[in-house]
């Protein structure tokens, strides 16, 4: 009977596992120390190896002949685990048995000792679909855990665990795994089974598992039986529907020169070959994201692994790379009103602009001069004063204001008035309406030596001095007083 790859090259030893460093270490120390807890929980995507870790863990804590915290494997124990009769290992699925009775029916079991090895071990897969009252019914369990009892929780919703049950387990994250990790564990099935894979095909299986390494060798299982043994990017993109990450960043590479015509072939293309559109743009969007972070990052290669194809674009403005995701991602938007191929070339056809784009530096050189004359521009349209005072003051006051005689200095205004022409109250709304006015007031001779009341206020006011005077009737010039 035919094993699939997954089931037959799952691994069986803590030093198997590919990635889980963390996970690995922690609890193979704490077999080898004899420091074990009553409870685990075990956190991460689906396919990371939560589950192997678990079935692990029970074959090290009930080996006869352990070794350095490791399972022998080939002990009756061992060996029942690995097949799945071993009577002290009961793995539940929660999904489908999440109601307080099926977790009574636990609580009940667990008081009864281990009938072959030293522990008893529950294992419960996708923990997070337990109803509230499943939790608990766990939660009194938990609490006062029978001797010889370890339960291991698995999860890939760590959010939906309830508090109380998270404070009484050792919490175990479960992170995506890196693709040369995948890759790598790849090639040693591909050498143990004999196939012939492009180390390509093997980076292109990785991706499109998104670190799920169950998957990934899923796919590598479906791709080499399609291949009858041979795995290349070809056979892929023809068995999958999906293409090559290469072909991606063709694609890309296109967008970004904005050559819009050849966009607009390759992608009908592919879509009349029947390749699955909707993911094609998922990766198309990821290459931009890669980019982006490639050009925002001053230590780049500290957080993402960094390719050729990144430093291609090492002179490309960021701006221009932030304008394609923004048109990219609208595309997905517009499809809600539109076929997604049409939407997808409406957002090609937007990428015409891309490669005209400059670096926001440029751009500021290239504002600097425009805005100088904006300025400039405003100088000059700047509104006369005599429009102020119109606009803003009524139609008696303006009009008598400007029956006097005046003299205009750039934007000051003097105006000459004898008394009683302004009122003091009108004088007021002027300078309050236009501050850059000034008023001189004409007296004649008789009040050179006594001011009258009027011309006092206004000095008062508007600290008027006098400026000139004329004595008439005695041959002597003229005077006047400056407001």
């Amino acid at each position: 009977m035919y094993v699939p790859f997954a089931r037959k090259y799952r691994p069986k030893t803590f030093s198997d596992v590919a990635g889980q460093k963390v996970a690995v270490r922690v609890l193979k120390n704490a077999v080898r120390l004899g420091k074990l807890s009553h409870a685990y929980l075990f956190a991460g995507p689906r396919g990371t190896g939560k589950t192997t870790l678990a079935r692990i863990l029970t074959k090290a804590i009930n080996c006869i002949n352990p070794k350095e915290g490791e399972p022998c494997g080939v002990c009756e124990n061992c060996i029942a685990i690995d097949k799945g009769t071993f009577p002290d290992l009961i793995e539940i699925d929660a999904a489908s048995n999440r109601g307080i009775d099926d977790i009574r029916a636990i609580r009940d079991a667990v008081s009864y000792a281990p009938l072959k090895g030293k522990y008893k071990v529950y294992i419960l897969d996708e923990a997070h679909m337990l109803t509230k009252e499943a939790f608990n019914a766990l939660l009194k369990t938990l609490e006062e855990p029978p001797p010889r009892t370890i339960f291991i929780l698995c999860t890939t919703e760590y959010e939906k665990i309830m508090p109380t049950i998270l404070s009484r387990c050792q919490r175990l994250i479960f992170s995506k795994l890196r693709d040369k990790e995948i890759v790598e564990y790849l090639k040693k099935i591909c050498q143990m089974e004999g196939l012939e894979c492009e180390e390509k095909a093997l980076y292109e299986i990785a991706r499109i598992s998104d670190g799920g390494m169950r998957d990934a060798v899923s796919l590598l299982d479906q791709a080499s039986t399609y291949g009858e043994g041979k795995v290349s990017s070809s056979l892929l993109e023809e068995f999958l529907g999906i293409l090559s990450q290469e072909r991606v960043r063709d694609f890309l590479r296109l967008l970004i020169n904005s050559e819009v015509d050849k966009a607009l072939e390759f992608l009908r293309d592919i879509s009349e070959r029947g390749f699955n559109l909707t993911r094609f743009w998922d990766a198309l969007e990821e290459e931009i994201r890669s980019l982006i972070l490639y050009r925002s990052l001053k230590e780049p290669h500290k957080v993402m692994e960094v390719e050729d194809f990144h430093r291609s674009f090492e002179h490309l403005p960021l701006n221009a790379l932030l304008y394609l995701e923004k048109v990219v991602n609208t595309a997905r938007a517009d499809a809600r009103t539109r076929d997604f191929l049409r939407a997808c070339e409406l957002a090609v056809i937007k990428t015409l602009v891309v490669k005209d784009i400059l670096p926001i530096t440029e751009l500021l050189k290239v504002s600097k001069p425009s805005q100088k004359k904006e300025e400039t521009e405003k100088e000059e349209e700047k509104e006369d004063p005599f429009d102020v005072l119109k606009k803003n003051l009524d139609t008696l006051t303006y009009e008598a204001l400007k029956r006097l005689r005046h003299v205009r200095e750039g934007d000051r205004l003097v105006f000459y008035l004898k008394e009683g022409e302004l009122s003091k109250e009108d004088i007021a709304r002027v300078k309050a309406v236009y501050p850059k006015v000034e008023f001189v007031v004409e007296i004649s001779s008789e009040q050179e030596e006594s001011l009258p009341p009027f011309v006092e206020k206004v000095k008062d006011l508007f600290g008027a001095k006098v400026v000139s005077h004329e004595k008439r009737g005695k041959g002597k010039g003229s005077s006047g007083q400056s407001a």
